[in-house]
């Protein structure tokens, strides 16, 4: 159940909270998945579910990015991203996107030139810009869901549905 005392009606947790503002909803929505579609979706889900775990947004952690998956992230990979530093299963720029997250999610202002300089060898400037861009908003929208206490959707709710599905069985 939602922290959110005074809901609005509708079907999904989601619904009844965000209804509130639905109009500014929409529209955060569209940038969200506007966003992460120019990154690269692997990293993107990484960073993703990274945020998701660490802000504890159970709503955000059972979703899952259709393009990463079919880029070839496995459920293997996704349940060993809290060990990335040692994990075999991650590359360095998977390792480099990873800890440019953890920082970003828990301490942007200490994010230093070489921090940047780290993550950008692996990745364009462009990248890296559209990497940020994606990393705001799901940071975003993960703190909020987690402040709100979104419960996991049965599936992915409108504006997220061609981008997501919901893989309810993973723990965050």
């Amino acid at each position: 159940m939602s922290r959110v005392v005074n809901r609005c009606e509708g079907p999904t947790d989601l619904d009844q909270v965000w209804g509130h503002r639905r109009k500014y909803f929409d529209l955060f929505v569209e940038d969200y998945v506007q966003s992460v579609r120019r990154a690269d979706p692997v990293l993107v889900e990484l960073a993703r579910i990274r945020i998701s775990q660490l802000v504890e947004s159970d709503f955000d952690v059972a979703l899952r990015y259709k393009p990463a998956a079919e880029a070839g992230l496995t459920e293997d990979k996704i349940g060993e991203i809290a060990d990335y530093p040692t994990s075999p299963l991650f590359t360095e720029r998977e390792r480099a996107a990873l800890e440019f997250t953890e920082q970003f999610a828990l301490q942007s202002s200490s994010i230093s030139d070489e921090d940047c300089g780290r993550l950008q060898q692996y990745v364009s400037a462009e990248e890296f810009i559209y990497l940020v861009k994606a990393l705001s908003s799901i940071d975003q929208f993960a703190r909020a869901n987690s402040a709100f206490r979104i419960e996991p959707p049965e599936q992915a709710p409108p504006g997220l549905a061609e981008d997501f599905i919901v893989r309810r069985s993973v723990a965050a």
